[in-house]
């Protein structure tokens, strides 16, 4: 009827009636006690006249009244033209790894997108008032624009994740349903709770949240399918060389019975253990524990694997892929010294209180020629164990120091190729200075000889200079990790030049044309050049330190007398020790992946950093990187494939990265290689990428996780072949005004001239009937 009267046009759809005034509540109270007190005086002033003539004084008090307030209130027409706002429909499709399993059309998910297609119409009705949004759930709800282009590679399902992803998308009036379509595998909240088992509160909370019916349709088969599946793997992600390691391994099986299976450990390509799984009536899991001692440090790929049962369809729980860093537990250390000093008293008590050193010290206080003087009761210390130390436990030490010894006298000579065998093949050798070292040792033309730092002296003469002498750092000195007392090459300096001096020095030659001299005496020479002191040699795959003087222990008393202390003798021999034994910190060729574990499809960031023989940042050196996959084929055997090689130039850090997405399973291995001072260096790291296990720990399907979310959100939980169809969806209510119109009824001649009229006719007959 408004609209008829004030919209002849029809411009509009709405209409009300509406207050076009501003005033305030409080004042609005004030003006009714008001028009009640005039009510009240005008009645009891009207009390003499008969009851005709004061009903008809208040009739027209009131209509005044009703017009001033009409004028006061300023009632009007609101004309408006408005259109209801189509609230959403939320459709989340299980995109979990558990919806590649087989179904009816090929997967579960393929099974999904069957079912959609046959209810084309029913969403094109949903459209009609709603809008239809689709999501993709795994760990979380994500918005797709294509449903027909979904991919179940999730690694892991939280259904009440994904609502909670919808709760905070929507405004529970801007929801009309939400539908959950998913095979009922959930990781999270939902898959704790056990069939038949109550709501859980955060569920319903979440349900509450949304305001609007939650629905869900199952897909998936009812009974679980055959399978046999690695459930879990127990291990460390450290273990140390040559300490027993153990992985303990869980082997869940479903649908078979009277089953014989390997289960299989390797490191690499390497079987370290083979177990036999063997079914038992009314058993499902099986554990396995393999334990094995590895003899050597780094990082590596382990695969653990069980055999396929007859017919089995699920093969992608049987193999899991992990990496493990072997490390030491303690740097093994073999100190041998030819006569007692102070020399050594210090090395050995510094090694001593390093808990990571597992040292083994020799004192030669007799020969094997001393044995003869004196019959076996008499003796009460024993002959130097040659045999055993260099033949039978050479390869069980990190590192191996030779102090002031000489190995004339005890039979030794045909053990020196066997030390230079145990250096080239990546041990690492120190010898110090002394009487009975390099020349005077005897060690010129020998096996030691060939892979010490310098060359040795043949001469007899001038092999010891006594004098007391201050070194000097090279340039190499300055910045080699093993002379770093300090990171700042200014400061470094600094430090040694204040270091107590040596006492004397062994007289050697020159270096090898592969050595880093790091320390060189003040004023002597050799061949022209500073005589060396401290140098450095790679010699095949291990690492030499030569020291031509035994009075390193003079750097303990640093600033004796004035409260100095020996950090910096601690220092030179804990990074010497550190490079020796090939700390991955010093190398000069690093590669490394930020993550020992990827998923399918993430970004593996690998990093390739060189640094000079000066431990400096190499800049615009090339460095190439190969990545290779290992992987096994349907007939389990295991394949090898480049899937990316990169070549380029490192950065002022150093540093060449490669960002890589990573899009199929396996071990990979990123390698890199460059060339430094006519020296080929390489590197390599390893990493995993493969799916989260814990989507596929359980591949059975639980209808029953979503009928519990269905009755938490007041939904209909039905089968995927039941569709879409006669879903419960709440109406809009959310309007949206396109444009409006205020009409001022109040403002009208009429009005006013009632207003006018009413009062004075009043006042006329106030008079007339002898009122005031």
């Amino acid at each position: 009827m408004l609209r008829a009267w004030f919209d002849a046009a029809g411009e509009f759809n709405a209409a009300a009636w509406v207050l076009l005034s501003d005033w305030s509540g409080w004042l609005l109270a004030l003006v009714a006690l008001v028009v009640l007190a005039v009510l009240g005086l005008a009645w009891h002033n009207a009390r003499g006249l008969s009851p005709r003539r004061r009903r008809t004084l208040l009739a027209l008090r009131l209509v005044a009244i009703g017009i001033l307030l009409v004028v006061f209130l300023q009632p009007g027409v609101r004309l408006e033209n408005v259109t209801r706002v189509r609230n959403h429909v939320a459709v989340l499709v299980d995109t979990s790894r558990s919806m590649d399993l087989p179904g009816a059309n090929g997967s579960r998910l393929d099974d999904v997108k069957a079912r959609l297609i046959a209810d084309a119409d029913v969403l094109a009705g949903w459209r009609e008032d709603h809008q239809v949004d689709w999501y993709s759930l795994a760990e979380h709800a994500r918005a797709v624009a294509d449903v027909g282009s979904l991919q179940a590679n999730g690694d892991a399902t939280r259904l009440v994740s994904g609502l909670e992803d919808i709760a905070a998308r929507f405004r529970p009036e801007e929801l009309a349903a939400v539908v959950v379509i998913s095979d009922g595998a959930d990781n999270g909240l939902l898959g704790e709770v056990p069939p038949g088992g109550e709501i859980p509160g955060a569920v319903a909370a979440i349900a509450g949240r949304l305001g609007a019916p939650v629905h869900t349709l199952f897909t998936g088969p009812k009974a679980a399918p055959a399978d046999v599946a690695i459930t879990d793997v127990a291990y460390d992600e450290f273990a140390f060389v040559r300490n027993a390691v153990t992985i303990g391994a869980t082997v869940t099986v479903t649908g078979y019975d009277d089953l014989s299976l390997p289960v299989t450990l390797r490191r690499g390509a390497t079987i370290l253990g083979t177990r036999t799984l063997r079914t038992r009536a009314g058993e499902t899991r099986y554990d396995f524990d393999f334990e094995f001692v590895p003899d050597k440090t780094g990082k590596d790929v382990f695969t653990l694997e069980v055999g396929a049962g007859p017919g089995e369809q699920i093969l992608v729980n049987n193999r899991r892929q992990f990496v493990v860093r072997i490390i030491r537990d303690k740097i093994r250390v073999l100190q041998v010294v030819g006569r007692p000093s102070w020399d050594e008293r210090f090395l050995r008590k510094l090694l001593k209180r390093n808990p990571n050193v597992d040292l083994i010290s020799f004192f030669i206080l007799r020969t094997s020629a001393s044995i003869d003087v004196a019959g076996r009761d008499e003796l009460s210390l024993i002959p130097f164990p040659t045999r055993e130390l260099f033949e039978e436990q050479l390869g069980s030490f990190d590192l191996i120091v030779f102090q002031n010894f000489t190995y004339r006298g005890y039979q030794m000579v045909q053990y020196l190729p066997l030390i230079r065998d145990y250096v080239r093949d990546g041990g690492g050798f120190v010898m110090t200075g002394g009487d009975l070292s390099y020349t005077p040792g005897g060690y010129a033309d020998t096996a030691i000889a060939e892979f010490l730092p310098f060359r040795l002296p043949d001469d007899p003469n001038d092999l010891i200079w006594p004098e007391r002498f201050r070194p000097g750092l090279t340039d190499a000195g300055l910045r080699h990790p093993i002379t770093a007392l300090s990171l700042n090459p200014e400061e470094n300096r600094a430090l040694w030049s204040k270091l107590p001096p040596l006492s004397g020095m062994n007289r050697v030659l020159g270096p090898t044309p592969d050595a880093t001299v790091l320390a060189t005496h003040p004023s002597r020479t050799v061949e022209g050049k500073p005589a060396p002191v401290v140098v450095t040699r790679e010699y095949g795959q291990g690492r030499v330190l030569g020291v031509t003087s035994d009075s390193t222990w003079n750097w303990a008393f640093e600033g004796a007398g004035d409260g100095g202390d020996s950090r910096h003798y601690y220092k030179f021999w804990g990074n010497a020790i550190r490079w020796l034994i090939k700390d991955p910190a010093l190398n000069p060729l690093r590669v490394e992946a930020d993550r020992d574990r990827y998923p399918i499809g993430a970004e593996a960031s690998l990093t390739a950093r060189l640094v000079g023989p000066d431990y400096q940042p190499v800049n615009e050196a090339e460095v190439a990187l190969v990545v290779e996959r290992r992987f096994f084929d349907e007939g389990g055997t295991e394949q090898r494939q480049v899937v990316h090689t990169d070549k380029g130039l490192t950065t002022d850090t150093g540093e060449r990265v490669l960002n890589l997405t990573v899009t199929e399973p396996g071990a990979y291995t990123v390698r890199a290689a460059a060339s430094q001072a006519n020296a080929e260096l390489s590197d390599e790291d390893v990493f995993v990428v493969a799916p989260d296990p814990i989507e596929l720990r359980r591949t059975a399907a639980r209808a029953d996780t979503l009928a519990m979310l269905a009755r938490a959100g007041r939904g209909e939980a039905r089968e995927l072949e039941q569709g879409l169809a006669d879903l419960a969806r709440t109406e809009p209510a959310v309007q949206k005004v396109n444009r409006r119109k205020d009409v001022p009824v109040w403002a009208s001649a009429w009005l006013l001239l009632l207003g006018i009229l009413i009062p004075s006719l009043e006042w006329f007959l106030r008079r007339r009937w002898g009122l005031m």
